[in-house]
């Protein structure tokens, strides 16, 4: 029964909230531009459709219709998932500040021979 009260927490809590979080993020940048991009178009409707696939999951877990097991496994993919995402985000800033270091070798050299 852990497990399933685990995922419950993780999707209720966690999960879904971030999802409207994004989809509120995406209204309100499309809002305030007065039209959408294609491209935004489509990663709302992903987002939406996302938060409706945790709610229809979270009503299974409510209604008994996902075991143990299965919660078990759910459970391990979604947090693989949160954590990858995180890992992303840190690559991301470390690729950022080796661009910034890689800005200034060329002043490196020593050249002290030419004075």
């Amino acid at each position: 029964m852990a497990y399933i009260e685990q995922l419950k927490h993780l999707i209720e809590n966690e999960l879904i909230p971030d999802v409207e979080d994004h989809v509120d993020d995406l209204f309100e940048g499309i809002a305030s531009a007065k039209d959408a991009t294609a491209d935004e178009r489509m990663q709302l409707e992903d987002m939406q459709a996302l938060r409706d696939e945790y709610k229809e999951l979270l009503k299974e877990l409510k209604s008994g219709q996902i075991d143990e097991e299965e919660a078990e496994q759910l459970y391990t993919e979604l947090t693989a998932m949160r954590s990858e995402g995180d890992d992303d985000d840190e690559l991301y800033d470390d690729e950022e500040d080796d661009e910034d270091e890689d800005d200034y070798d060329i002043f490196d050299h020593d050249d002290d021979e030419q004075y």
